[in-house]
């Protein structure tokens, strides 16, 4: 039986610090049949895109600083790999955006924003 969920068998990155993506966050996209790499530091996060690491899409922290941001959105961009910025629950982010957590209303709004109809943004 083929599986309806538009995350079946994609690769997500996460780059954001190690308490970004929560136990709660990361089951809620397995349970989704994602497979999750990372979550990765920013810094190593740009020598693996560098390098030739897969995935079909990006959730970033939206904390990381401005030049690293400006850095992803062009590469993820070019390559034409959807990506959204996000915070997770606990962080004190500016509102508005996507929150990375285990609540499905959080997951769905990311994943309609990744793998939805409407692909003509990418963040």
């Amino acid at each position: 039986m083929k599986s309806l969920s538009p995350l079946a068998g994609k690769t997500i990155l996460i780059i954001g610090e190690p308490g970004f993506l929560s136990d709660g966050a990361k089951q809620a996209l397995i349970a989704r049949q994602a497979s999750i790499t990372g979550p990765i530091v920013v810094s190593t996060a740009m020598e693996c895109l560098s390098e030739g690491l897969e995935f079909e899409a990006a959730i970033i922290d939206v904390r990381i600083s401005d030049e690293a941001m400006l850095w992803l959105n062009e590469w993820l961009e070019t390559r034409g790999i959807p990506f959204v910025f996000a915070h997770d629950q606990r962080s004190k982010a500016p509102g508005g955006g996507f929150i990375l957590s285990g609540r499905r209303a959080d997951i769905d709004a990311m994943i309609t924003a990744l793998f939805g109809p409407d692909l003509s943004y990418y963040h």
